[in-house]
């Protein structure tokens, strides 16, 4: 959709697998994307999800090395995390979930 993102993936440990940077991509989209993909592996749920969960319990986004912001996805085997997908960089954090989600759909087929 020619947009700037950055892509990250990580194991279920939240060790990152591989980055990619796209042409044009900002500085900051490059650790932005591994924080999403930890984020989303750590509690096995979409960010766009885990951001609704601050209202609850605004400390969550005081861990270290979390994202809450729309663009992780988890990948999961058998509904347990075995990865997660971060993108960003796109103008909102829908487009970056959007892209993140299409990642685990190409992993399912």
């Amino acid at each position: 959709e020619n947009q700037r993102v950055s892509v990250a993936v990580v194991d279920r440990n939240g060790n990152t697998i591989v980055t990619l940077r796209g042409d044009g991509a900002g500085p900051q989209s490059y650790e932005s994307a591994e924080k999403k993909a930890y984020t989303a592996v750590s509690w096995n749920a979409p960010t766009t999800e885990l951001v609704k969960r601050l209202e609850q319990a605004p400390n969550l986004k005081d861990i270290p090395g979390t994202l809450f912001l729309g663009g992780g996805a988890p990948v999961t085997s058998k509904n347990a995390p075995i990865a997660g997908i971060g993108v960003a960089g796109a103008p909102s954090g829908d487009l970056d979930q959007k892209f993140a989600q299409a990642g685990v759909d190409a992993l399912a087929k």
